[in-house]
């Protein structure tokens, strides 16, 4: 079985991949692994310094590779295949056991054990799934454009048709930008307002917030994406929101915000999975 440690070694000692484990403080999913990494370890340079696990933003193909075992050496024996796909800010959702290249979505799931089922993120909402008792994972890409498109209900009716229900499932939200660090045009709102996906009608005002600049607000994407998950009908009480801001906490995650505004973009990239262990 996998040993659920923050700090997972791989087999050269200098190479220290972070991965946070949530089921350590909130154990309650019996039989899957839900797993968020970090920047911290790693073998990429330049503005993709450290666990860049991004094939997308520039860097260099063989670093990301390492990077990539050096994850998968830390979940093995339990998992042995990552699926990630071609992330495009929709609202597409695959089952995992594709060949050839990555199709273009925004949500895997599978109930193939050993499989790990991830997504990429650097600011945007990463969303982990599991129903134990149906062995159902998924994860979900949820920037704001899919999220009001609505990767995460698209998500869990791709989950349900491979057996899970709403009511039994499980949520993680990951690292992502954080309320007081997400600053938007004033005219955003009635963007999201306007939107014929959006499905949170007035609640929309209440994710917004006051900046000191004129001509912006804040917007609380993390609970946007939480309430969203509610009115899938998941039990508040089955989500965990890890409330960790990749802006904010610049050792710790890649911030495409952050880079952008210090002109060092492209930055590297976080991945979120989920995986399935044996049957006890």
């Amino acid at each position: 079985m996998i040993k659920k440690t923050h700090h997972c070694h791989s087999t050269e000692s200098k190479n220290q991949a972070s991965i946070l484990f949530p089921e350590e403080k909130f154990p309650h999913t019996p039989g899957v692994v839900p797993f968020f990494t970090t920047r911290q370890g790693g073998v990429s340079q330049g503005s993709w310094a450290g666990f860049n696990l991004g094939e997308h933003v520039g860097d260099r193909p063989e670093h990301v590779t390492h990077n990539r075992q050096i994850l998968m050496q830390a979940l093995a024996p339990d998992a042995h295949t990552l699926a990630v796909a071609s992330q495009v800010h929709g609202c597409r959702v695959v089952e995992a056991g594709w060949s050839g290249p990555p199709p273009e979505a925004d949500g895997v799931v599978t109930n193939r054990m050993g499989l790990v089922v991830g997504v990429l993120t650097a600011d945007c909402v990463p969303v982990l799934f599991a129903d134990s008792r149906a062995r159902v994972v998924g994860a979900a890409h949820a920037g704001w454009r899919g999220a009001v498109a609505g990767v995460i209900e698209e998500t869990v009716h791709a989950m349900q048709q491979l057996g899970a229900s709403p009511d039994q499932l499980h949520a993680w939200i990951g690292p992502a930008i954080g309320p007081a660090s997400y600053e938007v045009d004033r005219t955003f709102p009635e963007e999201l307002l306007k939107s014929t996906e959006n499905k949170m009608e007035q609640e929309w005002q209440k994710f917004f917030s006051s900046s000191k600049k004129a001509d912006k607000v804040y917007f609380d994407l993390p609970g946007y994406v939480l309430a969203r998950l509610i009115k899938t009908g998941i039990d508040a009480t089955h989500i965990i929101n890890l409330e960790q801001c990749t802006y904010a906490l610049e050792s710790i995650f890649f911030s495409h915000r952050r880079s952008v505004q210090r002109g060092e973009n492209p930055c590297g990239r976080q991945l979120s999975g989920i995986f399935l262990l044996p049957n006890p």
